[in-house]
């Protein structure tokens, strides 16, 4: 059986002293607020993008809050990771064609993106 000593976490392999920029897509929905938190919380994390069709509540010196259409979603800034934690459910999206969009498109549109800089 595996525990979570098993995989290393990006954050505890860089250097101490290497800074680093990150994106977020995603934020404000489960995972991506804790995900958002841990990041904010990290002394390592000097600049946090994201990027939602909503915006945040959460206010932070280090975080940027970019409400975005992921359809024509522009090359993201530079950054040193990624994250996604884009989702729904058909309940919520009402359809098929609404899960796919979010679900698939607006993931494959932010690491398109992210790929484009």
């Amino acid at each position: 059986m595996m525990n979570s000593q098993t995989f290393a976490s990006p954050s505890n392999n860089a250097p101490k002293s290497a800074k680093r920029t990150v994106a977020i897509a995603g934020a404000t929905g489960l995972v991506g607020r804790e995900i958002l938190r841990g990041l904010l919380a990290d002394d390592s994390v000097v600049a946090i993008h994201a990027l939602g069709r909503r915006p945040l509540s959460v206010r932070h010196p280090k975080l940027i809050s970019q409400v975005v259409d992921f359809t024509a979603l522009p090359a993201l800034p530079p950054v040193d990771e990624v994250y996604l934690a884009l989702g729904t459910t058909i309940k919520v999206a009402g359809s098929q064609v609404a899960f796919r969009a979010v679900d698939f498109d607006a993931s494959l549109a932010v690491a398109r993106a992210a790929g484009a800089r």
